[in-house]
């Protein structure tokens, strides 16, 4: 695999994905990578995040704007510009974001379901109901254990 760029606001694929209303950028596949690795740049609102949601494969977050609030396991973690939350597999997490607006790079290693759950949650062309997500995620592996962080 020859070395290559993707510029700031980009992404390998020709769009964002819309992962429950937020765009989520691909910027590394693991078609890129063998399998070993995801990168994604992820756009959030003021109080949005994902449900409480475990998966097998690591994720590791970046906080490029904003001020988030993370939950690991029974952890919280207050998180702004530059600060590195690492979430291993299998933990149940989520992400909240304070700020009016936020943007978070994140990795997963191995890359796992996490590229095929944003393509299925993408498809939607309307928004899913929590049972339809709930399904989605399930059908890869991945669980939702409960509502997003409240603010």
């Amino acid at each position: 695999m020859p070395a290559f760029i993707v510029k700031q606001g980009e992404g390998v694929l020709s769009k964002p994905y819309n992962v429950l209303g937020m765009p989520v950028l691909l910027k590394v596949a693991a078609a890129d990578t063998c399998g070993e690795l995801s990168f994604f740049v992820a756009h959030y609102e003021k109080h949005q995040g994902p449900p409480l949601h475990s998966h097998p494969v690591d994720e590791t977050f970046y906080v490029i704007d904003g001020q988030h609030r993370f939950k690991a396991g029974d952890e919280l973690y207050e998180a702004g510009p530059g600060d590195m939350v690492f979430i291993p597999r299998n933990t149940p997490h989520t992400t909240l974001c304070l700020s009016d607006n936020g943007r978070l790079l994140f990795s997963v290693n191995p890359s796992g379901p996490v590229e095929a759950i944003f393509a299925k949650l993408d498809a939607f062309t309307s928004p899913p109901s929590m049972q339809e997500v709930m399904e989605a995620h399930e059908a890869l592996g991945i669980s939702i254990l409960g509502a997003p962080l409240q603010p």
